[in-house]
């Protein structure tokens, strides 16, 4: 899996970009409020929006989401150098 992790210092959000495609719907994540899932038609995970990432626990919630829905669990690419970016 590649991924492209995408910053906004403006709005304190990062985007982790899992597969590219065309958005059908976006999601409000129902264990954190702050995250936001991007789906195509098909129902497959292509994004990540995260809003004030350091209020989470990034981890944890990337768990959560890989097993939901069914995709390589990327937690350990979380690091706190990559939350501070968006901080």
């Amino acid at each position: 899996m590649h991924i492209t992790i995408e910053i906004d210092e403006d709005a304190k959000a990062l985007y982790f970009r899992l597969k590219d495609g065309v958005i059908a719907q976006t999601l409000e994540y129902p264990k954190a409020r702050e995250v936001f899932l991007d789906l195509n038609e098909q129902g497959q995970l292509l994004g990540i929006e995260v809003l004030e990432p350091r209020s989470l626990d990034m981890r944890l919630v990337f768990r959560d989401i890989a097993e939901t829905y069914e995709i390589q669990d990327f937690s350990s690419l979380i690091d706190k150098p990559i939350i501070e970016l968006a901080a």
